[in-house]
């Protein structure tokens, strides 16, 4: 297989072929469109390299880089999607000291000779659906809060403009009904696909996890397609532990890694949040750790962590969650 790496911005994309060790070659400034792509593929062939022997490699970064994926993929390409800080600090390993589209496709080509990253492959329809869906919801949600707190604010001031309530008022209610629209989109589209149906049950079997929450996570994850155990899991929704810690001098402030998923990370978060108050055994782990002295937030993130753990135990055991429950001897989770 011979790496290519390819560095996309918004409208125009940068390739790098490696043929050997010794023998490199550049492609800039091709169009990030259909034309592009076909015009890269006819400049790989041209080289000896077919379609088939091409190890494509590039970034997750925004949504610039979906359609040029499922294109090479479609072409027979193997394809990667490789984490942005993957490439950042693996060009710091080999220290690398500029940074230009260029340069930056050309590491991604070094990364991918040399840690033959794992193949990708698209999500189906339903679940890019999905993903759109949920994450729609949530930006609705954040605009509906701020505008809500600019009219409480309105409110209380000693002169407040009667157009500028109004016009607040009509955006605060057509947000509340937009979201209502998108939660029956939700509904609508995990209940007619069994694909998603199915694991969203099994899910939502686990405490802490309702619609909204287990839909983002099926999203997220790609119907778990993306994650094989539970510590990949944590680690992509960025809340593994990342301590901070040398020898008997350096004792810094344990935190989470944060180099993951923010959606996902939020979703375990609100999921561990509606559990803390929970009789089971979930809400005893939270409660347990409080009295242990951790703080409420490292008590939550832990407890998301768990969750998320729990979640895709359950899910791969094709087992709803209960008192029979049996964690699966044969996963690693």
């Amino acid at each position: 297989m011979f790496a290519l790496g390819l560095d996309i911005g918004k409208d125009s994309l940068y390739a790098h072929l490696r043929l050997n060790d010794d023998l490199e070659q550049s492609l800039p400034n091709l169009p990030n469109t259909p034309t592009g792509f076909k015009g890269l593929l006819q400049w790989a062939q041209h080289h000896g390299v077919t379609p088939t022997e091409l190890h494509v490699v590039m970034e997750a970064t925004g949504v610039y880089w979906e359609q040029c994926a499922n294109v090479l993929f479609s072409a027979g390409c193997t394809v990667s999607v490789v984490n942005p800080t993957s490439i950042k600090y693996f060009a710091r390993a080999t220290l690398k000291r500029g940074k230009t589209d260029r340069m930056d496709a050309a590491v991604i080509a070094l990364y991918g000779a040399m840690m033959r990253p794992k193949p990708w492959s698209p999500p189906s329809t339903a679940l890019q659906e999905l993903k759109q869906l949920v994450r729609e919801r949530t930006a609705l949600c954040e605009a509906l809060t701020q505008d809500q707190n600019r009219l409480h604010a309105l409110e209380r001031r000693q002169h407040e403009s009667q157009i500028v309530v109004a016009l607040l008022n009509t955006r605060i209610a057509l947000l509340k009904q937009q979201i209502l629209e998108l939660e029956t989109a939700i509904r609508s589209l995990i209940h007619a696909n069994d694909a998603l149906r199915e694991p969203f049950e099994l899910l939502t079997s686990v405490p802490g996890f309702g619609l909204l929450t287990a839909a983002s996570v099926l999203a997220e994850t790609e119907g778990f397609a993306v994650l094989e155990t539970g510590k990949q899991r944590s680690a992509h929704a960025g809340i593994a532990p990342s301590p901070f810690q040398s020898g008997t001098s350096v004792k810094g402030r344990g935190r989470i890694s944060k180099t993951g998923n923010a959606h996902l990370r939020r979703s375990a978060y609100l999921a561990a949040w509606s559990v803390t108050r929970n009789k089971g055994h979930l809400g005893d782990f939270y409660r347990r750790l409080r009295a242990n002295g951790k703080p409420p937030k490292v008590a939550l993130i832990a407890l998301g962590h768990k969750l998320l753990r729990t979640g895709l135990a359950v899910v791969r055991s094709g087992q709803p969650l209960g008192e029979t429950y049996v964690k699966p001897a044969s996963h690693q989770v």
